[in-house]
């Protein structure tokens, strides 16, 4: 028995419909891996950028940390039994030279505190930041009487 037109007709739609249906499935399943491909791409890029910020501000901190240390030390380097006698010369120039380091002291600190965020960091920050500024409050003081008093 002979198909007829319409029969065969019917068959290649059939066939032709089936073939975009796979064409827009492949389209379909390339543009996915495209952008899966993409989207990991830019995961991975953001991962890196927050372990390279990490490691830049850990280098911060272990930088602040060393000049505080050091400024300590130079704090401490000063021999107190062998401080000139009081309103003399030498003596307000070593107080001077102290209420400079407490002033960049305090700078850095004004620094650190607008470059960090967080609650125990801020208080910390408050806290050292105080310590700075009563101990500048002390020398003035201290270079004020000196002054007054030779």
């Amino acid at each position: 028995m002979a198909r007829s037109k319409s029969t065969v007709r019917g068959g290649a739609a059939k066939k032709v419909s089936t073939t975009r249906k796979r064409r827009a499935a492949a389209k379909k399943a390339s543009t996915t891996r495209k952008r899966r491909a993409a989207a990991k791409k830019a995961l991975t890029t953001r991962k890196r950028r927050a372990a390279t910020k990490k490691a830049l501000t850990t280098r911060k901190r272990r930088g602040a940390a060393k000049k505080a240390a050091a400024t300590r030390n130079r704090l401490k380097s000063v021999d107190k039994s062998a401080a000139p006698r009081i309103g003399s010369p030498e003596r307000v120039v070593e107080i001077d030279q102290r209420i400079a380091i407490i002033r960049g002291n305090l700078r850095e600190l004004t620094e650190q505190a607008a470059a960090f965020s967080g609650s125990s960091t801020e208080e910390l920050m408050a806290e050292r930041i105080a310590t700075q500024e009563a101990k500048l409050e002390a020398l003035r003081q201290q270079r004020e009487r000196l002054l007054s008093g030779s």
